[in-house]
């Protein structure tokens, strides 16, 4: 009996487990390449996002570096908080080696602010440097949480996987936990707070 509890909460965890994904979508005449970051909210509800795409140093020239990211259907219209590469010398914790480019934005008040379901969250573009295939990910850290925020507003809840993509070689996409199994940084926070029973 108490198996089968926990088979079904496994199941359920898995069922219900939102994904964050980098997808190849556009190929110009110029090698420009376009990526749309994908959403699969598996029915929770979301008023917003926020993730951290990493990119390998010197490799990848990021078009509109100021504003690289184009905002997508599934949660827009939404009010652009972070929409900018970030500076090395800022980049503190970030994998080393590596270009962040952060994103995150919220939808306004109202009632029918949460959204569901799979879609495109943001697009951006990048023009290759350098020949070879190379990965572009996305980070889960206590520092960069990829996570969306629930329909309240309010709350948050981190996304359980991520996926990359190789560009300039196969295309392939690998998908891996967030955070590598680490404890997200709400977590850590969590227990700092939470009074230790007597």
């Amino acid at each position: 009996m108490i198996l089968q509890i926990l088979l079904s909460l496994s199941i359920a965890g898995v069922l219900s487990a939102q994904t964050l994904e980098l997808h190849q979508t556009g190929l110009s005449d110029s090698g420009e390449i376009e990526i749309s970051v994908v959403a699969q909210l598996k029915g929770t509800m979301a008023s917003g996002i926020s993730f951290y795409v990493a990119l390998p140093e010197g490799v990848f020239e990021v078009l509109g570096v100021d504003r690289p990211y184009v905002q997508g259907p599934l949660l827009a219209p939404a009010v652009e908080f972070i929409n900018k590469a970030m500076p090395l010398a800022e980049s503190i914790g970030a994998p080393a080696g590596m270009v962040i480019l952060p994103y995150a934005a919220v939808r306004g008040a109202g009632a029918d602010r949460g959204r569901t379901g799979k879609g495109v969250v943001a697009r951006f573009s990048l023009r290759p440097l350098a020949p070879g295939p190379q990965w572009v990910r996305l980070i889960s850290t206590p520092i960069y949480e990829s996570k969306i925020v629930l329909h309240d507003g309010v709350g948050e809840q981190v996304f359980q996987n991520l996926v990359d993509i190789e560009l300039g070689g196969s295309g392939a996409e690998r998908e891996k936990r967030a955070g590598d199994g680490r404890r997200s940084w709400a977590e850590v926070k969590a227990g700092w707070l939470t009074p230790v029973a007597p």
